[in-house]
């Protein structure tokens, strides 16, 4: 029985994560803060998928990855334990695990300016930044 794969390799859901950063960006600038929210635990996802393709030395994941347990793919990327031992990346880490979800689509404006801030700093601060981190694992 053959491994049933995503479809998407490695490459794709590079584009995906550089096509999705510059929209969640254009969205934090036009002031739509709920659709930035919304991309930036997206973004997050695409990140986790990417580090843990490179972490199993694979261009295609399994079908099994096609999920949006941010937790789950944070250990599958085989950074969990460094997770575990930084408490400012766990911080930034539990802000998006605890506020974001899918349900955000279905939702209309119920994020503010300071939900996006947060969101950003918990991504993209520097060297503590949850995607900052991961990316050197893609």
């Amino acid at each position: 029985m053959a491994l049933k794969l995503i479809q998407q390799d490695a490459g794709t859901l590079r584009e995906a994560f550089d096509e999705r950063k510059g929209e969640y960006e254009a969205l934090r600038a036009a002031g739509k803060w709920s659709g930035a929210v919304l991309y930036a635990g997206t973004l997050l996802e695409l990140a986790l998928k990417l580090a843990i393709s490179k972490h199993l030395g694979v261009t295609n994941l399994p079908t099994i990855f096609q999920v949006h347990d941010l937790d789950l793919l944070f250990y599958c990327s085989g950074q969990y334990r460094r997770l575990d031992s930084d408490d400012l990346l766990q911080e930034n880490f539990s802000v998006v695990y605890k506020r974001w979800s899918l349900a955000l689509r279905y939702e209309g404006a119920t994020k503010t300016q300071r939900d996006a801030d947060d969101f950003d700093q918990a991504l993209f601060d520097s060297p503590h930044g949850v995607i900052t981190f991961l990316s050197q694992y893609f």
